[in-house]
């Protein structure tokens, strides 16, 4: 039975809807989630560290698979600092609070001033904000296993020695960043600050907790579903 024009014209114009349809249904379903937007960078294909060793606060061996099984916030800095790490410190307290309960986040503060900076200077100092709170260094002559760790991250800071030329009196100078990592101990994030602190030398970097909570809950759902 031949169709009038009309109705072949109908069904032509239904059966290409159909195609279109199934196509956009198909591309929507595959489309590639979108990436989490943060105030930092991250990194959709984490980034292993090589292997490192450091020391901890109780003088106990850390290394690389002591960050496995959970996320880990990474802070850096020095226990003499008279403000901005001291700040971030009390910024992470914060962020552990807003945190939902049974959060799998442990907080790391890596100090960079090992020299001054013993296991038990860093277990006096972090108890002054949280006994739950990790704290590493380091001692000299470990072959430089440590530099895996602050190179493997992205840490910036230097030891500038005062004019005199005395070892022992030196300055701390070091980059502000917090690095993520994931529960494989990979680099997942890195959150940057906003120069929005007023301190003795003007505007400094501070963080705001409940955004870096957000971003830290955007980045494990964003994980948790791409890893199925």
């Amino acid at each position: 039975m031949s169709l009038p024009p009309r109705t072949r014209l109908l069904l032509a114009f239904l059966l290409a809807n159909a195609v279109v349809l199934s196509v956009g249904a198909l591309l929507l379903l595959n489309r590639p989630p979108s990436l989490p937007q943060i105030d930092g960078v991250f990194l959709p294909t984490a980034r292993d560290i090589p292997p490192f060793e450091v020391l901890d606060q109780n003088g106990e061996k850390f290394i690389n698979t002591d960050l496995k099984g959970k996320w880990h916030l990474v802070s850096y800095g020095f226990t003499s600092c008279p403000d901005i790490c001291p700040t971030i410190l009390s910024d992470l307290l914060v962020v552990a609070d807003k945190l939902p309960e049974g959060e799998p986040l442990r907080f790391v503060f890596y100090s960079i001033d090992h020299r001054r900076d013993t296991p038990l200077q860093l277990a006096r100092y972090l108890d002054y904000f949280s006994p739950s709170f990790i704290g590493l260094t380091h001692r000299d002559g470990n072959g430089g296993a440590h530099k895996a760790f602050e190179d493997g991250l992205g840490m910036v800071s230097e030891l500038v020695v005062d004019e005199a030329g005395d070892a022992n009196e030196y300055q701390v100078n070091h980059g502000v960043a917090l690095f993520l990592l994931n529960p494989d101990a990979q680099l997942q994030a890195v959150f940057k600050p906003s120069e929005s602190l007023v301190g003795k030398a003007g505007l400094q970097p501070d963080f705001n907790p409940e955004t870096l909570v957000n971003d830290y809950l955007a980045i494990r759902r964003y994980v948790a579903n791409n890893s199925r």
